[in-house]
């Protein structure tokens, strides 16, 4: 890992190191005030602002305003990269007149689809070189396969006391059942599980499997597995006597609302 960090670098500058940094495989960032041209698929633009500007050599662009996760413009994977000089910016500047480009541009292109992002860099505050070497795979916490593996793991803790997972995964004419158990009396129950808060698709979904046991045991229980879901949710399944089973160590929105920010500790 390496850094190389350029303070309000000139023009040459800029288009020296984002060249260099792309083909070499690191990452640029680039705090300035600058306004942005997209036309594509649709077109925009948005005004003068300061901001921070990230270019990845996998032919990523991302401006990021001062607040929110997500950038306000962007361009994904696979745009070709590079710098070019605003002339009409330039004219009539001293250096312009010098011979010396004054204005560079952030231009990010892809052809399918046929799209540009231009970043017009006016006032370039701090520019960052990042040699970042990151091999490693992300593994995600909180998937459905985890939910899965946690259910199978403790059926009594998640479904009731008594109860045993049969099969997982069962296969039926409408798809997969996520798991197919039994209670202490040998009551068939069919479980459906969804990562996130339970809707009326997911109650359908249920209702189908439930339905399609019932037709040779109508005793069959069936529950929806969730980390939440609505009240109109819960009384669709009580009125056809189905089972809310809520699972809240898996709810990643509460999680994620209740998690401290950067501002928590300033």
């Amino acid at each position: 890992m390496s850094t190389e960090r350029y303070e309000s670098p000139d023009a040459a500058t800029v288009e020296r190191v984002v060249r260099e940094s792309l083909r070499d495989g690191a990452m640029v960032s680039v705090m300035a005030e600058c306004e942005v041209e997209y036309d594509g698929r649709s077109g925009g633009y948005l005004a003068p602002g300061e901001r921070l500007v990230v270019c990845k050599p996998d032919g990523t662009l991302l401006v990021h305003r001062p607040s929110g996760h997500k950038p306000v413009n962007w361009m994904p994977g696979g745009a070709t990269i590079k710098v070019e000089f605003d002339e009409d910016e330039a004219e009539g500047d001293d250096e312009a007149d010098s011979g010396e480009a004054t204005a560079p541009l952030l231009y990010a292109r892809r052809s399918n689809p046929n799209e540009y992002l231009r970043v017009y860099l006016h006032d370039i505050y701090q520019l960052s070189r990042f040699d970042a070497d990151d091999p490693v795979e992300y593994q995600e916490r909180g998937t459905e396969a985890e939910m899965h593996e946690y259910i199978e793991r403790n059926p009594e803790e998640t479904l009731g006391d008594g109860v045993r997972v049969v099969e997982h995964e069962r296969e039926t004419k409408y798809g997969f059942i996520d798991f197919f158990a039994r209670d202490t009396d040998g009551t068939p129950i069919v479980v459906e599980v969804k990562r996130r808060q339970a809707t009326l698709n997911n109650f359908d979904q249920l209702k189908r499997y439930v339905d399609l046991y019932r037709e040779s045991n109508p005793e069959v229980r069936g529950m929806l597995v969730a980390p939440s879901t609505s009240d109109r949710v819960k009384r669709a399944l009580r009125d056809d006597g189905l089972e809310f089973v809520r699972l809240a160590e898996f709810d990643v929105e509460k999680r994620e609302a209740t998690e401290k920010t950067l501002s928590d500790f300033l």
